[in-house]
């Protein structure tokens, strides 16, 4: 994979900052050496977002590629690996070619591009060697230098384009800055903002629909496109990316361009557990697809889990359809079969309708920065400072002992309510993700946990929303819209879930939730059924649901299938527009 920041931006660097004497972020890099506890090439590999291709995730993508070109009539291919690294995408593209009848009567015009001219000699070695082998005819050009502007040249010329373009948000990272003396920061940061700054012109369906402190261009997503607009009109690319570009909510734009402005052929998912990735634990993507044209029907959709064996997963018109209206978020490291329960909470309102629509006066959000958090807390103050390990699922981990001093960041008058609170980190293989609980007045969070309270103290109304948060139900909707280690706000926000305005049931629903707190398990399984219900869901729904859990065992399964609570006939069966209303509980 490309580095996509080194040669280019000394470059940037010298030419576009007249006058100005900067050092390359190699030079800057090394300089870190000094500082004990950092690696420069591991700082280096990070900035840059260089991460090599596993031959499962490039096997699968030149396949996909192959059997989907059509070249076959063509006595020259032109192919193009804009971000080539060592080649060895290529290199597998002429493998796998060799199997195929034609291979042998092609001549192959391989273009490879780099800004590393040393992994560039590598490619064209690496390439070269593997042609003799193979009898292929082959011709190389090479071009070392920025990729992302090597590219405007070329949009459009290339009937076949495969590459693994950088991973990595641009963004200065503390971990960085530490090192750096102030006139190496200095520089450091402009070459950042050159970057950024040239990046948003040029592609421009990349950049993120929020940015964060003025920071958030994401490299890999820049490449996707420029992949993308090199690929002919009648050719095929395919493309490696980490799995937040089909699941998180900052890549709406590129996403909607690629399966509305393309015909999307086959997408391939790669489970973190899988370890692909050299000392990355990251869900990756792949994705084969044509310009020109939209996609009308589903891909061809494949799981790669931790025992890295390939899983197809068929996905239906009605399939599609979902996804289509969910932006084109694809349910890619958690139960993709639940697509068949969608439109079991698809006419429910959201999590985040409850506050667009200030039902009860619903807040949600975040607290404190907690960065640095031990600058500003101490013995004495008075809100109680409270970090996401400190939360479980209906209780509290670990008390609080240190405050907020008075002379700390200032206390959002949130933290005078009761709050529904819930981790932000929750690793994708933990066996429940979301942890929620209540906590009380003077308390005040960090941003490791995310909170939601009633402007108007309602208390039950409060615990009944503790009691679908941490369901099941609500847990496996929310797990379809996740690709990262965080359980965001923007996702929560996504969840389907009933709005009751049936006293009873939420008398219910609280004393359940009393029951939960106090650690009663027979308690902790009646809340999931009666959760259940209220969704409308069946015993056989459930089962389904249930089945994407892999942690938890068939007892544990059982037990909530068998509960005779199913068998009642109680209010939390009563499923119809009373139970939907937007109406305020009296």
């Amino acid at each position: 994979m490309e580095t996509a920041l080194k040669g280019s931006l000394k470059r940037e660097a010298q030419i576009s900052l007249t006058g100005t004497c900067m050092k390359s972020i190699e030079e800057i890099c090394s300089s870190i050496q000094r500082c004990p506890e950092e690696n420069p090439k591991d700082l280096l590999v990070r900035v840059t977002g260089r991460f090599y291709t596993h031959k499962i995730v490039g096997m699968h993508l030149i396949n996909a590629v192959l059997h989907t070109a059509r070249v076959q009539d063509h006595s020259s291919i032109k192919i193009v690996e804009p971000f080539c690294g060592d080649g060895r995408l290529i290199c597998w593209l002429l493998e796998a070619a060799s199997q195929r009848s034609w291979f042998q009567d092609r001549f192959w015009d391989i273009a490879l591009w780099d800004c590393d001219s040393r992994m560039l000699g590598v490619a064209k070695e690496n390439v070269l060697q593997t042609a003799a082998e193979l009898n292929g005819h082959v011709k190389i050009s090479i071009n070392c230098g920025d990729s992302f502007q090597i590219a405007r040249d070329h949009f459009g010329e290339f009937p076949i384009c495969v590459t693994n373009p950088p991973w990595e948000v641009l963004k200065p990272d503390r971990r960085e800055l530490k090192g750096l003396n102030k006139s190496d920061l200095d520089d450091y940061i402009q070459i950042l903002r050159l970057r950024d700054d040239f990046l948003r012109q040029s592609y421009t369906r990349s950049v993120p629909l929020k940015k964060f402190s003025g920071w958030g261009t994401n490299l890999s997503r820049c490449g996707a496109e420029a992949a993308l607009k090199l690929t002919t009109q009648d050719g095929v690319c395919g493309i490696v990316s980490p799995a937040s570009l089909l699941a998180d909510q900052m890549s709406e734009k590129l996403r909607r361009w690629i399966f509305e402005d393309h015909v999307v052929h086959d997408i391939a998912y790669y489970a973190a557990e899988a370890k692909l990735f050299e000392k990355v634990d990251q869900p990756s993507i792949t994705i084969v697809a044509s310009p020109g044209n939209r996609s009308e029907k589903p891909p061809k959709f494949s799981f790669f889990g931790r025992q890295r064996q390939k899983i197809e997963l068929k996905l239906d018109e009605l399939d599609w359809s979902h996804i289509e209206a969910d932006k084109y978020i694809f349910p890619l490291q958690f139960g993709a079969n639940l697509l068949k329960l969608n439109n079991r909470w698809r006419n429910l309102p959201c999590f985040g309708d409850l506050e667009q629509r200030n039902i009860g006066g619903l807040w949600a959000g975040r607290e404190l920065d907690e960065t640095d958090y031990k600058r500003f807390i101490g013995n004495d103050g008075d809100y109680l400072f409270v970090k996401g390990r400190m939360i479980k699922r209906f209780g509290i981990a670990e008390m609080p002992t240190e405050y907020v001093r008075p002379d700390g960041p200032k206390i959002p008058k949130s933290a005078n309510y009761y709050r529904l609170a819930w981790r932000d980190v929750s690793r994708p293989n933990q066996k429940r993700r979301i942890y929620a609980t209540i906590i009380p007045p003077g308390w005040v969070t960090g941003n490791s946990l995310s909170i939601a309270y009633y402007r108007d103290g309602n208390i039950k109304r409060l615990k009944a929303l503790l009691a679908m948060v941490n369901s099941f139900v609500f847990e496996a909707q929310a797990r379809m819209y996740l690709a990262t280690a965080h359980i965001s706000l923007g996702v929560v926000r996504r969840v389907h879930l009933p709005i009751l305005s049936n006293q009873k049931i939420i008398e219910d629903l609280v004393e359940l939730v009393d029951l939960c707190n106090e650690g009663n398990e027979s308690a902790l399984d009646a809340v999931e059924v009666q959760v259940a219900k209220l969704f409308g869901l069946t015993q056989e729904d459930f089962a389904l649901l249930l089945s994407s859990f892999d942690k938890f065992n068939r007892h544990e399964i059982d037990a909530l299938l068998s509960s005779p609570l199913w068998e009642t006939d109680d209010n939390f069966k009563y499923f119809n527009a009373n139970i939907l209303s937007y109406e305020e509980t009296p």
